[in-house]
């Protein structure tokens, strides 16, 4: 993901993107016929954070590019992370594993 700067804000390390940008999430794993990875997206509002999931297939070099839209609104703040999930990524070829979060805020 390509963002305008970076700060740590709540002990935790953002990256800043316009609220008219449209991040693109990059994951790279193991390649396997059928394989796919869960993107999990996170907003953070009133106190907690909401939750999507999603599952994408990944390109024969195992990578997959997802763009997350641009929010078009600043003081969003937003995590993600990748995974594989066994058996719901397709395969039994490894164990479930997750990436760390990456967290985002969008400003103007």
């Amino acid at each position: 993901m390509r963002s305008i700067s970076t700060a740590t804000a709540l002990a935790v390390r953002h990256q800043y993107f316009r609220k008219s940008v449209s991040p693109v999430v990059t994951t790279t794993m193991s390649y396997y016929a059928g394989r796919k990875q869960r993107l999990e997206l996170q907003v953070y509002y009133d106190g907690q954070w909401y939750s999507s999931t999603e599952y994408f297939a990944l390109s024969k070099s195992g990578v997959s590019r997802v763009s997350l839209g641009a929010p078009g609104k600043a003081g969003i703040r937003a995590r993600v992370r990748a995974s594989y999930i066994d058996p719901t990524s397709g395969d039994r070829a490894d164990y479930t594993t997750h990436s760390c979060w990456k967290y985002l805020y969008f400003t103007n």
